[in-house]
């Protein structure tokens, strides 16, 4: 996952050999995996966004444990409210 961050979905996968949708697939699995988990002694919080393709706007919150440098949250909106 982490090296999704530093790149888009497309390039993710021909890197790793799998189709666009399989990582993306593995997004939404991981997020939803994230939702039920609670960051335990969280104390700075890193908030970034990836694009799923670049360019093409459409992009997800990464939440991260700065201290553990660890992902505890995958939003699939931007807004205010979904981060919230």
């Amino acid at each position: 996952m982490t090296e999704f961050l530093n790149s888009d979905l497309k390039n993710t996968a021909e890197r790793n050999g799998v189709s666009e949708r399989e990582i993306e697939t593995m997004l939404k699995d991981l997020g939803e995996d994230l939702i039920t988990a609670k960051p335990q002694v969280l104390k700075k919080l890193g908030i970034d966004e990836i694009a799923m393709i670049k360019g093409k706007g459409n992009y997800y919150a990464v939440l991260v444990n700065i201290d553990q440098g660890k992902i505890v949250g995958l939003v699939e909106k931007r807004t205010e409210e979904a981060l919230t």
